[in-house]
């Protein structure tokens, strides 16, 4: 794409795709990638729903140091 202003269509197709789906438990077996795993998010919006399960399955979600308080 040019850096010229309003050139955004997109002219060849993508060059390089993904043969494999990303495995977040390809090479980390740990018991707290397990536990993340195994977690249910409910009790919130479908919107947070989808970005929390969006971040485990691509292993960028990270556990609470501690519990929120109210």
């Amino acid at each position: 794409m040019s850096s010229e202003k309003g050139n955004v269509a997109r002219r060849r197709p993508q060059r390089h795709q993904n043969a494999r789906a990303f495995k977040n438990d390809k090479y980390d077996t740990s018991a707290r990638l397990k536990k993340i795993n195994a977690k249910l998010h409910d009790g919130v919006c479908q919107h947070c729903k989808g970005i929390l399960e969006w971040r485990v399955k691509f292993s960028k979600y990270k556990l609470l140091s501690k519990p929120k308080k109210w």
